[in-house]
Protein backbone atom coordinates (compact mmCIF):
# COMPACT_ATOMS: atom_id res chain seq x y z
CA UNK A 1 0.00 0.00 0.00
CA UNK A 2 2.88 2.61 0.65
CA UNK A 3 4.49 1.78 -2.42
CA UNK A 4 1.63 2.42 -4.48
CA UNK A 5 0.96 5.91 -2.38
CA UNK A 6 4.57 6.55 -3.20
CA UNK A 7 4.16 5.93 -6.41
CA UNK A 8 0.78 7.71 -7.15
CA UNK A 9 2.60 10.52 -5.22
CA UNK A 10 5.31 10.63 -7.51
CA UNK A 11 3.11 10.53 -10.67
CA UNK A 12 1.58 13.43 -9.25
CA UNK A 13 4.53 15.51 -8.71
CA UNK A 14 5.65 14.45 -11.94
CA UNK A 15 2.83 15.94 -14.02
CA UNK A 16 3.05 19.33 -11.77
CA UNK A 17 7.03 19.79 -13.26
CA UNK A 18 5.54 19.03 -17.01
CA UNK A 19 2.72 21.10 -16.50
CA UNK A 20 4.97 23.90 -15.11
CA UNK A 21 7.39 23.27 -18.23
CA UNK A 22 4.48 23.13 -20.47
CA UNK A 23 3.33 27.17 -19.50
CA UNK A 24 6.78 28.22 -19.20
CA UNK A 25 7.52 26.74 -22.91
CA UNK A 26 4.14 28.27 -24.18
CA UNK A 27 4.81 31.82 -22.54
CA UNK A 28 7.67 31.66 -24.65
CA UNK A 29 6.15 30.68 -27.83
CA UNK A 30 3.35 33.41 -27.10
CA UNK A 31 6.34 36.07 -26.72
CA UNK A 32 8.58 34.87 -30.06
CA UNK A 33 5.34 34.07 -31.86
CA UNK A 34 4.66 38.22 -32.32
CA UNK A 35 7.37 38.94 -34.55
CA UNK A 36 5.90 35.87 -36.67
CA UNK A 37 2.32 36.63 -36.72
CA UNK A 38 3.31 39.98 -37.88
CA UNK A 39 5.72 38.74 -40.67
CA UNK A 40 2.57 36.47 -41.59
CA UNK A 41 0.68 39.44 -42.32
CA UNK A 42 0.91 41.01 -46.11
CA UNK A 43 3.88 43.36 -45.98
CA UNK A 44 5.84 45.77 -48.22
CA UNK A 45 9.19 44.04 -47.37
CA UNK A 46 11.19 43.13 -43.92
CA UNK A 47 14.69 44.92 -43.35
CA UNK A 48 16.81 42.83 -40.15
CA UNK A 49 20.17 44.88 -38.92
CA UNK A 50 21.71 43.15 -36.08
CA UNK A 51 18.67 42.20 -33.75
CA UNK A 52 16.20 44.47 -35.24
CA UNK A 53 13.66 43.83 -37.49
CA UNK A 54 12.05 46.25 -39.64
CA UNK A 55 8.82 45.47 -41.20
CA UNK A 56 7.30 48.17 -43.83
CA UNK A 57 3.42 47.78 -43.42
CA UNK A 58 1.50 48.70 -46.41
CA UNK A 59 -0.69 51.29 -44.15
CA UNK A 60 2.98 53.13 -44.82
CA UNK A 61 3.90 52.81 -41.25
CA UNK A 62 7.06 50.94 -40.66
CA UNK A 63 7.14 47.90 -37.62
CA UNK A 64 10.18 47.55 -35.49
CA UNK A 65 10.96 44.85 -33.31
CA UNK A 66 13.72 43.72 -31.51
CA UNK A 67 14.39 40.22 -31.22
CA UNK A 68 11.32 38.62 -31.20
CA UNK A 69 9.41 41.63 -29.20
CA UNK A 70 8.22 44.55 -30.54
CA UNK A 71 9.44 47.90 -30.28
CA UNK A 72 7.28 50.38 -31.53
CA UNK A 73 5.78 51.69 -35.21
CA UNK A 74 6.82 54.62 -36.23
CA UNK A 75 5.76 56.44 -39.55
CA UNK A 76 7.63 59.56 -41.23
CA UNK A 77 5.55 62.19 -42.33
CA UNK A 78 7.51 64.19 -44.67
CA UNK A 79 9.33 62.59 -47.90
CA UNK A 80 13.06 61.97 -48.30
CA UNK A 81 14.99 63.85 -51.00
CA UNK A 82 17.32 61.03 -52.89
CA UNK A 83 19.35 60.10 -55.97
CA UNK A 84 20.82 57.22 -56.58
CA UNK A 85 21.91 55.25 -60.38
CA UNK A 86 19.38 53.57 -61.79
CA UNK A 87 21.07 52.21 -65.25
CA UNK A 88 24.62 50.25 -63.36
CA UNK A 89 24.02 46.43 -61.72
CA UNK A 90 25.26 47.20 -57.86
CA UNK A 91 26.16 43.39 -57.25
CA UNK A 92 30.12 44.65 -57.29
CA UNK A 93 30.91 47.94 -57.14
CA UNK A 94 28.35 48.84 -54.69
CA UNK A 95 24.75 51.41 -55.17
CA UNK A 96 25.54 55.01 -54.09
CA UNK A 97 22.31 56.90 -52.27
CA UNK A 98 23.28 60.56 -52.25
CA UNK A 99 20.84 63.46 -50.36
CA UNK A 100 20.86 65.85 -53.25
CA UNK A 101 19.74 68.69 -50.24
CA UNK A 102 23.06 68.21 -48.16
CA UNK A 103 25.12 65.39 -50.11
CA UNK A 104 24.48 63.06 -47.29
CA UNK A 105 25.03 59.63 -48.26
CA UNK A 106 24.89 55.46 -47.70
CA UNK A 107 26.81 52.79 -49.81
CA UNK A 108 25.30 49.15 -49.85
CA UNK A 109 27.96 47.00 -51.11
CA UNK A 110 28.39 43.44 -51.20
CA UNK A 111 24.89 42.30 -52.19
CA UNK A 112 24.38 38.62 -52.26
CA UNK A 113 20.84 36.67 -53.05
CA UNK A 114 20.18 34.16 -50.85
CA UNK A 115 18.29 31.26 -51.12
CA UNK A 116 15.84 32.05 -48.62
CA UNK A 117 14.71 35.28 -51.02
CA UNK A 118 16.28 37.78 -48.89
CA UNK A 119 19.26 39.98 -50.11
CA UNK A 120 22.51 40.21 -48.10
CA UNK A 121 24.41 43.50 -48.48
CA UNK A 122 26.59 45.68 -46.33
CA UNK A 123 26.00 49.67 -45.53
CA UNK A 124 28.06 52.65 -44.75
CA UNK A 125 26.21 55.67 -43.62
CA UNK A 126 28.03 59.48 -44.40
CA UNK A 127 28.23 59.96 -40.61
CA UNK A 128 30.89 57.03 -40.42
CA UNK A 129 28.45 54.07 -39.11
CA UNK A 130 29.09 50.74 -40.86
CA UNK A 131 26.42 48.22 -40.50
CA UNK A 132 27.24 44.78 -41.55
CA UNK A 133 25.36 41.61 -43.49
CA UNK A 134 22.18 43.69 -43.32
CA UNK A 135 19.21 41.54 -44.52
CA UNK A 136 16.50 42.72 -47.02
CA UNK A 137 13.08 41.11 -48.76
CA UNK A 138 10.40 42.84 -50.35
CA UNK A 139 6.85 42.27 -49.68
CA UNK A 140 5.00 39.92 -52.17
CA UNK A 141 3.29 43.02 -54.49
CA UNK A 142 6.97 44.10 -55.02
CA UNK A 143 8.89 40.81 -55.51
CA UNK A 144 10.85 40.87 -58.65
CA UNK A 145 13.55 38.64 -60.33
CA UNK A 146 15.69 41.13 -61.69
CA UNK A 147 19.41 41.94 -59.98
CA UNK A 148 19.33 45.48 -60.07
CA UNK A 149 19.45 45.59 -56.36
CA UNK A 150 18.21 49.35 -56.34
CA UNK A 151 14.37 48.16 -57.46
CA UNK A 152 12.23 47.45 -55.22
CA UNK A 153 14.58 48.57 -52.59
CA UNK A 154 14.29 52.44 -53.65
CA UNK A 155 10.89 52.69 -54.85
CA UNK A 156 9.58 56.34 -53.68
CA UNK A 157 9.13 56.83 -51.21
CA UNK A 158 11.70 54.55 -49.56
CA UNK A 159 10.60 52.90 -46.19
CA UNK A 160 14.22 51.66 -46.20
CA UNK A 161 15.86 54.79 -46.09
CA UNK A 162 13.43 55.64 -43.75
CA UNK A 163 14.86 52.64 -41.20
CA UNK A 164 17.93 53.94 -41.83
CA UNK A 165 17.58 57.34 -40.64
CA UNK A 166 15.74 56.05 -37.36
CA UNK A 167 18.20 53.61 -36.42
CA UNK A 168 20.96 56.31 -36.80
CA UNK A 169 18.73 58.57 -35.09
CA UNK A 170 18.44 56.37 -31.82
CA UNK A 171 18.45 59.09 -29.35
CA UNK A 172 16.25 61.94 -30.79
CA UNK A 173 13.91 59.09 -31.56
CA UNK A 174 14.60 57.41 -27.67
CA UNK A 175 13.39 61.28 -26.68
CA UNK A 176 10.37 61.18 -28.62
CA UNK A 177 9.14 57.80 -27.62
CA UNK A 178 9.24 58.80 -23.62
CA UNK A 179 5.07 59.47 -24.34
CA UNK A 180 4.74 56.15 -26.17
CA UNK A 181 5.02 54.54 -22.28
CA UNK A 182 1.96 55.54 -21.59
CA UNK A 183 0.50 54.16 -24.56
CA UNK A 184 2.09 50.28 -24.16
CA UNK A 185 1.34 50.37 -20.37
CA UNK A 186 -2.57 50.45 -21.70
CA UNK A 187 -2.13 47.43 -24.21
CA UNK A 188 -1.69 50.25 -27.14
CA UNK A 189 0.28 50.24 -29.85
CA UNK A 190 2.27 53.39 -30.18
CA UNK A 191 3.08 54.85 -33.58
CA UNK A 192 5.58 57.55 -33.44
CA UNK A 193 4.78 60.30 -36.17
CA UNK A 194 7.87 61.39 -37.08
CA UNK A 195 9.33 64.51 -38.85
CA UNK A 196 12.65 65.07 -40.59
CA UNK A 197 14.66 68.13 -41.90
CA UNK A 198 15.94 68.07 -44.82
CA UNK A 199 19.51 66.44 -43.70
CA UNK A 200 18.95 62.37 -43.33
CA UNK A 201 21.48 62.08 -40.04
CA UNK A 202 21.05 65.91 -38.48
CA UNK A 203 18.11 65.94 -36.20
CA UNK A 204 14.51 65.01 -36.33
CA UNK A 205 12.48 68.20 -36.66
CA UNK A 206 9.13 66.89 -34.76
CA UNK A 207 7.53 63.66 -33.36
CA UNK A 208 4.07 62.94 -32.20
CA UNK A 209 2.33 59.70 -30.51
CA UNK A 210 -0.40 58.05 -31.80
CA UNK A 211 -2.00 55.00 -29.81
CA UNK A 212 -3.67 52.12 -31.36
CA UNK A 213 -5.78 49.39 -29.97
Amino acid sequence: MKKSIQLLTSIFLLSIILQSCSSESEETSIAASELEQELALENNGVLKIESATYIFKSTGETAKFLHNDRDFNFIFLNEFAYEFPENEKHAIEGLTITNPETEEFMVLSGFEELKNGFVEFDVELSTGQTLSSVLYKPGKANASSNKWHGDPMLEEPSPVIGAMIELSQQAAVQQCRAASEACSNTNGVPTVALTNGKGWFTAIEACAIECHD
